[in-house]
């Protein structure tokens, strides 16, 4: 393995960072986050403004507030920010945008160590190109920060299956922890990824069942201390409580306005008065309160759950296809004609299509329209990877990258925003390159054949 920052004397790399820069602090400009009227109708508001006030809360009070519903990894890196330089956003977004470049330069760091380093500069051409990787910059939540950190140990781990380290094992696994802090999704995903070692090791079983142990030690010894201290104020050993909310809240109350044909509002108002019938209460032990909303979720949906996991299952395959016009046309400042909840994600893929067309500003239709190229194109060539890989018996290999971005697709629920994307496209970029080698290879034995 050559040293890291050694690939950063490729000119072309250097280019293509250079370019990502330029036109990620333009945007930054066009944006304007020091604007107070983007700040209070854009930036504060909804999850944003719950991490600024943690971030304000960790900055003066050096305190977690008493927090279990988030987790302290995206407060934390906002806080410091804010306590050197003031509880300013525009700072913090300004500084993710050299967070963004180094998930470009790790991307490109895994594709070379699994391909080689043409593969590796498309790999970070196609992650520089993504338009939602790059707009979520601007925007006060996990995403940015989380992307490259998941990255990081992504690329720690590939490096430890290329070198059989145990040293690298253990880094992984303490930066997956440091990722599920900033953002709880990994706290399934090290499971089958210890699975996954294990496999891969199958026939060499006791190094493997080691390599999984130490990955899964380091995690632990990065995630189990904020356990305790969870479990240490609120009496339950857990990582946050948020479970509990997106089950009710998000899976349940998206799935019952669909199908009683109502608005999100009118359904969540009735659960909160079933809520307080079964005895839940506001100033409750966060967990307890938890409690009754994943009760309450079960409650809801068994009745028509195969219809439910149906829905459910719908919502992760239109997450693939969402365009996220909203998003990009805030942040860039153009005029959009937004949609409501009800109407984003109650219809089906066909006619939100021909409402899209229909409703939508030209800026939106040609921002969507760019979206579906690029979408286009990466699927396009992972499905020729996947297929590579499987004629080359690459299966346990694709089977993880596949898995990997399915799993994030899944685990994000019905609602189909785009955001919940991002931590898959990584994993379909890469499948895509092998598809890309698999064409070009082909293209020169062609072309040494006809000789």
């Amino acid at each position: 393995m050559e040293s890291i920052l050694s690939h950063l004397k490729d000119k072309r790399l250097i280019t293509l960072l250079l370019i990502s820069f330029t036109i990620r602090v333009a945007i930054f400009f066009r944006f304007q986050p020091w604007d107070e009227s983007i700040l209070q109708h854009i930036i504060l508001i909804f999850d944003s403004l719950g991490y600024h006030n943690l971030a304000i809360c960790m900055s003066s009070q050096f305190s977690f507030c008493d927090e279990v519903f988030r987790t302290p990894g995206y407060p934390f890196f906002t806080g410091i920010i804010y306590y050197l330089f003031g509880p300013q956003p525009a700072y913090v977004l300004f500084i993710q945008i050299f967070f963004n470049l180094l998930s470009i330069y790790l991307i490109y760091l895994i594709a070379t160590e699994l391909l080689n380093k043409n593969l590796g500069l498309i790999a970070a051409l196609l992650f520089s190109l993504d338009p939602h990787h790059t707009i979520f910059i601007y925007y006060l939540l996990t995403e940015t920060i989380y992307t490259s950190v998941f990255l990081l140990a992504f690329y720690i781990f590939i490096i430890g299956l290329n070198n059989n380290k145990f040293k690298y094992f253990i880094i992984a696994g303490l930066i997956y922890g440091v990722s599920t802090l900033i953002r709880p999704i990994t706290q399934y995903y090290i499971i089958a990824l210890s699975v996954f070692v294990i496999l891969w090791y199958i026939k060499n079983w006791k190094q493997g069942i080691l390599f999984s142990a130490l990955l899964i030690f380091g995690y632990m010894a990065t995630t189990l201390p904020w356990c305790y201290r969870n479990y240490h104020n609120f009496g339950y050993f857990k990582i946050s409580n948020i479970k509990g909310y997106s089950f009710l809240f998000w899976d349940a109350s998206y799935y019952e306005a669909k199908r009683q044909n109502k608005t999100i509002e009118e359904i969540n108002k009735e659960f909160y008065k079933e809520l307080y019938v079964m005895g839940w209460r506001p100033n409750q032990n966060p967990f307890v309160k938890e409690e009754y909303l994943i009760a309450l979720a079960k409650k809801t949906l068994s009745p028509n759950f195969p219809d439910y996991v149906k829905t459910h299952l719908i919502g992760a395959a239109k997450i693939h296809l969402s365009v996220g016009t909203q998003s990009l046309t805030d942040v860039l400042r153009l005029p959009a004609r937004k949609w409501t909840e009800e109407e984003k994600y109650t219809n089906g893929v066909i006619p939100l299509i021909k409402k899209f067309f229909a409703t939508k500003s030209i800026y939106e239709i040609l921002l969507g329209s760019f979206v579906a190229v690029f979408l286009g194109i990466v699927y396009f060539f992972a499905a020729i990877g996947i297929w590579r890989m499987i004629r080359e018996k690459q299966i346990l290999l694709m089977l993880f990258l596949l898995g990997s971005a399915g799993y994030f697709a899944l685990i994000s629920g019905i609602v189909s925003y785009a955001r919940y994307r991002l931590p898959s496209m990584p994993f379909y970029i890469l499948l895509a390159c092998f598809g890309m080698a698999f064409l070009w290879d082909k293209y020169q034995k062609k072309k040494l054949s006809a000789k």
